[in-house]
């Protein structure tokens, strides 16, 4: 499945990682904050990344949880 993580370096010492996702205003599903996680991960191990941006695409940085998933997982017990 593809990720809507996007990480883009800007230079050597700086990259921003990209929620994008703007339809569902950047929410965070559970794939998404895996996601989020695995890019963290992959720019921490990089020595020489000093700074990252997170940013939203879209109008929105991030609605937070995907409720419609939350409330899928009360359904479920």
């Amino acid at each position: 499945m593809k990720s809507n993580i996007k990480i883009i370096k800007l230079n050597n010492e700086i990259s921003s990682i990209i929620l994008n996702e703007p339809k569902t205003y950047n929410s965070l599903s559970f794939k998404n904050l895996n996601d989020l996680l695995k890019a963290l991960k992959k720019l921490d191990a990089d020595n020489k990344v000093k700074v990252i941006i997170i940013e939203g695409a879209g109008k929105g940085f991030s609605a937070g949880h995907n409720l419609k998933e939350v409330r899928g997982l009360k359904k479920k017990r």
